[in-house]
């Protein structure tokens, strides 16, 4: 199987997660004779990243070794990960791609764009606005997004990047505010819950502008595509910094509900079996 991934950008989380979770699931495969059927299952990892060439250049390494292919992540990388796996006659599991390139895909959960569709159209938010990371995994997403949303009826007025700068924050809210009627900015770009630092900027700056008093509504785009621990988790961003913890008022997280195990406890249970190694952080995970 080849494991496509991971989200992250840092280089050395990036190889060492994916290969915690590949090396778990294979283990637990193998372990359970109704899977296996007389084969053993092996893995090969394909390091993502944030950059889009690289990770289409590591694609070809799988065509001779995996039977199948467990990704794409990186949603720059779903044309071309969906395009070799359909000429290479391989399956391709992939919950991060959207539209077209899921012709070929399965998808073992719905489209992000989907559920975000549904959240916007009970509340009766139409305008939308696109804010990304400057990353070309992220704009990928955005731009991906502002595509699929408006195919579905919803404008989206404004798509646009911006980086950890604070000017930069600020120009790209600005011009959320000149758009006319926009209620909604879904933020593609790491969870400050989970480090993001643009994320951290981008929603100070929207406290310090006055958009954080109900006028907008800010939705992650990132926890679409994870269980985000919601039940009894203390994320220490929030309780240290006072103009974050205020700018979150105005922040909906729409995530994959986990009613079995919590991400937390499913990790502690591999802990103490020794399935995966105990320096392992839940909130990089």
């Amino acid at each position: 199987i080849g494991v496509l991934g991971p989200w992250t950008c840092d280089p050395i989380i990036a190889r060492a997660l994916p290969e915690v979770a590949a090396r778990l699931a294979i283990t637990r495969l193998n372990r359970d004779p109704s899977f296996t059927e007389g084969y053993w299952w092996d893995w090969l990892l394909l390091p993502e990243g944030c950059r889009t060439a690289q990770a289409v250049a590591n694609l070809p390494k799988a065509e001779g070794y995996a039977a199948a292919l467990v990704g794409a992540l990186n949603p720059a990388t779903c044309g071309a990960a969906g395009l070799l796996a359909t000429a290479w006659n391989k399956p391709l599991v992939s919950w991060a791609c959207e539209g077209e390139a899921l012709a070929t895909l399965v998808t073992p959960m719905p489209e992000p764009s989907g559920v975000l569709h549904s959240v916007l159209s009970y509340f009766r938010w139409a305008q939308v606005a696109v804010v990304a990371a400057p990353q070309d995994l992220w704009r990928e997403v955005g731009q991906g997004l502002a595509q699929e949303l408006r195919a579905r009826g919803l404008p989206v007025t404004v798509v646009t990047t911006t980086g950890s700068d604070g000017e930069e924050a600020q120009e790209a809210l600005r011009r959320v505010q000149r758009a006319d009627g926009v209620r909604v900015v879904v933020m593609c770009m790491h969870s400050v819950l989970l480090g993001g630092e643009e994320q951290r900027v981008l929603l100070e700056k929207a406290e310090d502008l006055g958009m954080t008093d109900g006028t907008y509504v800010f939705i992650p785009y990132d926890a679409l595509t994870f269980p985000l621990p919601y039940r009894r988790v203390p994320y220490p961003v929030l309780a240290n910094n006072t103009k974050l913890r205020l700018a979150y008022d105005a922040v909906l997280t729409i995530t994959i509900d986990s009613p079995d195990l919590t991400l937390h406890e499913a990790l502690q249970e591999a802990k103490e079996a020794f399935e995966i190694p105990n320096h392992v952080d839940p909130m990089q995970v």
